[in-house]
This record gives structure tokens, C-alpha cells and sequence, in this order.
């Protein structure tokens, strides 16, 4: 007669069954994380490279835009890609200064502006985002990303501003709804529930509210 499998006992059961859950655990873990990184891989770049002292990717790029800028120190396109260029590589303190010299040569350069204002804005200096955003819009109330990046910058607020958003986001689908950013701008009015509704006008900055290019 064949003799029975001895019965494990209750204590080797149990620390089988925990370490089963905990080896499940770690391979779900393991997975989330590789899966929001591969959604999600700008989040926390910067500290990541901070953390392990990566070089910055636009190192290269950027000393030669420097370079060109050396050698053409009254190039106002080269200034405002180095400008760019900084402010893309989170070095807003370094890309400042090259913006304002931008804006001090070409006051009514709408496009240096909006992208001065997109750089602040993402640096969390909102306010003096908005003002050139607005500034921007005084110079050319159809300048549908000036409108767009405005109402962007308000529905990320805190608290978000949800109302001037709406306003904006329907000055900037007005201006022309068949373009990429006027359907945007059209998927973001209605997120925001307010319909077909073009509020008021953004509010546009004066002169006297700074003395900021």
C-alpha cells in the first residue's frame, strides 16, 4: 500500500502563501512603474538627471548656439533660438535675460513674446506670463496662440481660473476653428462645458503695469 504525502503544516502553508502575494506584488510594482514610465517619460526628467547627474541632452546644442550668437551679437533670430533653447532645458534664469534683449530690439515681436510668455509659464512665473501673453495679444488681438497658451495658463492655475479659460479658449477657436489649435481650443471649451460661448475679451496688460520689456 502506497504511502500517503505527508501534510504540510500550517505555518509552512502560510509562508508559502506570503510569499507567493509578496513576489506577485513586486511584478505588478515592477510593471505599473515601467508602464508610467513609458506614458509618461517627461515626468520628473529633470530631478532624475539632478538625482543622477546625467548631462543635459542639449549641452552640445546649445554651446553652439552660443557660439553663434557670439559671432553675430546682433542677430535677433539666433538670440531668440538660444533663448528658446534654455528655457526648453529648464535653465529659465539663463534664457531671461537673452528673451529681454529679444524684446528690447523687436518691442512688437509677437512670436518672441508668446514664446517668452510659454517659457515663464512653465517656470511657474504666472504672472508675469500672463502679462506677456496679454502683451502679445495688445500687439495682435488674432494671434490664436497667444490666446491658446493664455487659456492653458489659466485652466492650470491654482486654483484654476476656469471662466477666463473659457474666454480664451473661445477667443482662440474664433479666430479660426480649422486649424490645429482652433480644435484644440474647441475640445477644451467643451471639457470645460461652457458650449459655443466666446466670453470677453482677455484682459489686455498696460503699459504702466511693469516696466518689463
Amino acid at each position: 500500500m502506497p504511502r500517503r504525502p505527508r501534510r504540510q503544516n500550517r505555518s509552512q502553508v502560510t509562508y508559502a502563501i506570503l510569499a507567493s502575494l509578496v513576489v506577485c506584488s513586486m511584478l505588478v510594482f515592477t510593471f505599473v512603474s515601467l508602464f508610467q514610465d513609458q506614458q509618461f517619460p517627461w515626468e520628473d526628467s529633470a530631478d532624475s538627471a539632478n538625482a543622477t547627474n546625467i548631462p543635459d541632452p542639449n549641452e552640445d546644442v546649445i554651446a553652439e548656439q552660443q557660439t553663434a550668437v557670439a559671432n553675430n551679437p546682433n542677430d535677433v533670430e539666433e538670440m531668440l533660438l538660444l533663448a528658446n533653447l534654455l528655457g526648453n532645458s529648464d535653465r529659465l534664469t539663463e534664457a531671461i535675460p537673452w528673451y529681454e534683449r529679444v524684446l528690447a530690439a523687436t518691442p512688437d515681436d509677437v512670436v518672441a513674446r508668446v514664446d517668452f510668455a510659454r517659457a515663464l509659464a512653465d517656470g511657474g512665473l504666472t504672472s508675469d506670463a500672463e502679462l506677456q501673453f496679454t502683451r502679445a495679444i495688445a500687439l495682435d488681438p488674432r494671434n490664436q496662440d497667444a490666446h491658446y497658451y493664455l487659456a492653458e495658463l489659466y485652466s492650470t492655475s491654482v486654483p484654476p481660473r476656469q471662466a477666463a479659460a473659457a474666454r480664451a479658449y473661445g477667443e482662440a477657436r474664433a479666430i479660426d476653428p480649422t486649424t490645429f489649435r482652433g480644435q484644440q481650443a474647441e475640445q477644451a471649451v467643451m471639457q470645460l462645458g461652457v458650449g459655443n460661448a466666446v466670453g470677453s475679451p482677455s484682459p489686455i496688460a498696460t503699459p504702466e503695469a511693469t516696466n518689463s520689456p
